[in-house]
């Protein structure tokens, strides 16, 4: 049941991008007067289709099916993409008789160099508008809620935020001279920062503010394996979902519901906390203490030789929060704030991935980490899965982007160069430029599956 719901909202989260993505071609072609005879989601073997002239049918058409002017809509096998075939265009589809007569006004070939840019260029561009949309509608709906904290309540063990020097009950003042308001301001701070140039964090302690020096390439890094650093803000517990009844959990009396405060004395303020408090007493009594709705309780718990007590636990907010509310104006301007943010570093990343800085299994993920994110977004609510979806929707815009053969970005170098030729570059040379970009693009699912299945 959990991989059929994993599968769904991958469906969920991917699918309406590459509509999206497949119908800014669409459009763009019929904006211009070129046939459109394919209109897939996914690739490979048709599924089933429909088409105004032959209707719905199953399967492959027939090796003599000719479009005439029609679309063909359809479903194929391979759920990792789609693509709409442009009459006389060579793509991904490797077809190459188009280039065996004239063009013909209908034609990709027939049209100038700018309405050629406009069809390559108009999935990036609906990719870009959606991803605008959703984050507007996000902001504008449910506005921005932050833990009204700037104070640190856990650091993990060996990570990035102990190795920078930041402890437990410090608090974030400002970075590189800006003062920071909240938790979540401090980190979305950081991370625009670091790529840029060292960070100066400077953090209050014991009543004394301590400036920190954080290196911008070991921040970076940092942050492409762990967004949050590995420290959690106060006004955070972890809360009990389910309880295993027979396990030490249910005999000492837990329900769903509970917000565990502490363990032998040490507050709880993460689910990642409680888990090392738990290794850390293996078969060894600890008393927990745990707030219900009738008032806060006291129990003796014992976890197992595996330092598990039969629970299921997430974080939650107990603390006190800020909520600010956008009009529309205020949230468009925020969105496109928001996308800018998030482009420039998606171009940094791949600046990091280019210069050696950041290597290709930390930073790169396939379906497998993309349904996993999908499930975990969906799980906090739909304002964070459509937030995700945004960012996806960016990305999938970024990368098609990249002068790479076979992706739009590779489309548009060709289509420039014969602009500046004013001709067609031979046949022989756009096959082989889309099989090397397939090639890569085939060798990078490979790596990205291999990341997957051993993260």
């Amino acid at each position: 049941m959990e991989t059929l719901q994993i599968i769904g909202y991958f469906i969920l989260a991917i699918v309406p991008l590459i509509i999206v993505h497949e119908l800014g071609h669409f459009l763009a072609a019929r904006l211009t007067g070129t046939r459109a005879e394919i209109f897939s989601i996914g690739m490979g073997p048709r599924l089933f289709g429909w088409n105004r002239r032959d209707g719905f049918r199953w399967g492959a058409l027939p090796s003599t099916w000719r479009s005439d002017g029609v679309t063909d809509y359809r479903l194929s096998l391979l759920p990792i993409g789609g693509y709409v075939k442009i009459a006389g265009m060579i793509d991904e589809s490797l077809d190459a008789e188009v280039a065996a007569a004239p063009p013909q006004p209908w034609e990709f070939r027939a049209k100038n160099t700018a309405q050629k840019a406009f069809m390559v260029l108009g999935g990036i561009a609906m990719n870009l508008v959606l991803a605008w949309g959703i984050l507007v509608g996000v902001t504008f709906s449910v506005g921005k809620t932050e833990l009204a904290t700037r104070t640190i309540a856990y650091v993990a063990p060996n990570s990035a935020a102990q190795q920078f020097g930041l402890r437990v009950g410090d608090e974030i003042i400002s970075i590189n001279g800006k003062p920071v308001s909240t938790f979540s301001d401090a980190l979305q701070h950081l991370a625009r920062s670091a790529y840029g140039h060292d960070v100066k964090l400077t953090v209050r302690r014991n009543e004394r503010d301590t400036l920190l020096l954080l290196p911008a390439q070991h921040v970076r890094q940092a942050i492409s394996q762990r967004p949050d650093l590995g420290i959690v803000p106060d006004g955070m517990r972890p809360v009990v979902l389910g309880v295993e009844t027979l396990r030490p959990a249910g005999k000492a009396g837990l329900n769903p519901g509970d917000t565990l405060l502490s363990l032998d004395g040490q507050a709880l303020a993460s689910v990642e906390q409680l888990i090392e408090q738990l290794q850390a007493r293996k078969n060894t009594p600890a008393v927990l203490v745990y707030k219900r709705s009738d008032g806060v309780h006291r129990t003796t718990i014992t976890p197992d030789a595996d330092g598990k007590i039969g629970v299921q636990v997430s974080n939650a907010i107990t603390g006190e929060v800020i909520t600010t509310h956008y009009s529309i104006g205020e949230a468009a301007r925020a969105g496109a704030e928001q996308l800018w943010s998030y482009t420039v570093m998606l171009f940094r990343s791949i600046e990091m991935l280019i210069t050696g800085e950041q290597s290709l299994k930390q930073s790169a993920g396939g379906p497998i980490m993309i349904a996993r994110m999908a499930t975990q977004t969906a799980d906090v609510g739909a304002a964070a899965f459509l937030s995700f979806m945004a960012i996806m929707s960016l990305t999938l815009a970024v990368m098609n982007a990249l002068p790479i053969p076979a992706l739009d970005g590779g489309h548009l170098v060709l289509v420039l160069i014969e602009g500046v030729l004013r001709r067609e570059i031979p046949t022989k040379v756009k096959l082989a430029y889309q099989q090397i970009g397939m090639a890569l693009i085939l060798a990078l699912m490979v790596i990205v599956f291999y990341n997957d299945l051993t993260r």
